[in-house]
């Protein structure tokens, strides 16, 4: 894949995560990274790509609420 790709679409799902639980995109971006979420997009991009983004935040909140972030 290209990186270029795998870029563009953790931008797309950061933005969704903070839409989603009103931050900013650097807050999103600064708990994702925190709690794994990040290494997560980028290991599992050629899965979780096919499916939509609020897919991705479905699966970014379970895992990092693994990891013990508390945004449910």
């Amino acid at each position: 894949f290209m990186k270029k790709d795998i870029l563009s679409y953790i931008i797309s799902c950061v933005g969704a995560f903070a839409k989603r639980f009103h931050l900013t995109n650097y807050q999103a971006y600064s708990y994702l990274n925190r709690f794994s979420g990040i290494d997560f997009l980028i290991s599992c991009y050629p899965a979780e790509h096919t499916m939509s983004i609020e897919d991705a935040v479905e699966d970014l909140t379970f895992l990092c609420s693994k990891k013990g972030g508390k945004l449910l």
